[in-house]
């Protein structure tokens, strides 16, 4: 589900205001949308972690995948990836890796920079 579109400037650090904190739950993907860009938010041991959405693989969205813990499945080859270091898991002989950007929260909200 799309909670959220920006086309904002981002804060003196290059953080972009998304969501609250609390629309990003363990498990779960959040998908959000800044200036074009679509990403996924989601938690993993109390730890935010944000990527792209698109498979680097060859450009699936991933939010259509499936989630496990720290894995996150595209459904178009199945092409698994660790979210917290974005290294593939499946196959092992591919160099792909997602692209993932500094996620914070602060304020109780979730921020990101591209």
């Amino acid at each position: 589900m799309q909670l959220y579109k920006s086309k904002a400037v981002p804060d003196a650090n290059g953080y972009f205001e998304t969501v609250r904190a609390e629309r990003v739950t363990p498990g779960q993907m959040t998908t959000v949308t800044i200036n074009g860009r679509k990403l996924i938010l989601t938690r993993y041991e109390n730890k935010l972690y944000a990527f792209s959405a698109a498979c680097p693989h060859a450009g699936a969205d991933l939010a259509e995948g499936w989630m496990s813990h720290y894995k996150v499945t595209c459904p178009d080859h199945e092409y698994c990836f660790d979210i917290r270091h974005g290294r593939i898991l499946w196959p092992e002989d591919e160099m792909y890796r997602l692209k993932k950007y500094d996620v914070k929260e602060e304020d109780g909200l979730v921020k990101v920079r591209l």
